[in-house]
């Protein structure tokens, strides 16, 4: 009992330190919100992406340092390795998680909708097309996809 009391006491003790820890650290973090798009999403961040690509879509993810995240993708109906740190994912329904570490993720299709958190840069190209989809950075306003590639820093 007096093992358990004197763990809690330390716990406790730690714990404000700990949270104040995890605000400074994530104090730079963005965020980035795609919705329904059609085209080309390219997102290079150190951080948390998750989403979705529903039609004749083909998604690229460079994972450079394995060890410092994890990257799962489910639904798709082909997979390549292209090196050790990049593969090609086809399909028509491809969800896809990357957990953390630094990632490049390419996605050229529609029905794109993704979510990320952390620090890096996007790049979109809507094309011409009238229903590209919307974005939106660092909470700011949703706002249709450009027309021709352009590059956004979001976090930091």
């Amino acid at each position: 009992m007096r093992r358990l009391l004197t763990f809690c006491a330390l716990v406790a003790l730690a714990l404000p330190a700990g949270i104040q820890a995890a605000r400074a650290e994530g104090a730079a973090d963005g965020t980035l919100a795609v919705k329904n798009a059609t085209g080309l999403v390219m997102v290079n961040a150190n951080g948390v992406i998750i989403g979705h690509a529903d039609k004749a879509s083909r998604i690229t993810i460079t994972d450079a340092d394995h060890t410092d995240g994890r990257v799962i993708v489910l639904g798709a109906d082909s997979k390549v390795a292209i090196t050790p740190t990049k593969t090609v994912y086809k399909g028509d329904d491809i969800r896809f998680k990357l957990l953390g570490g630094e990632n490049i993720l390419f996605i050229r299709g529609s029905g794109i909708s993704l979510s990320a958190v952390g620090e890096g840069k996007v790049s979109l190209d809507g094309g011409n097309v009238a229903n590209d989809g919307k974005y939106s950075i660092d909470d700011g306003p949703f706002k249709s996809l450009p027309d021709s590639y352009q590059t956004f820093s979001f976090g930091g």
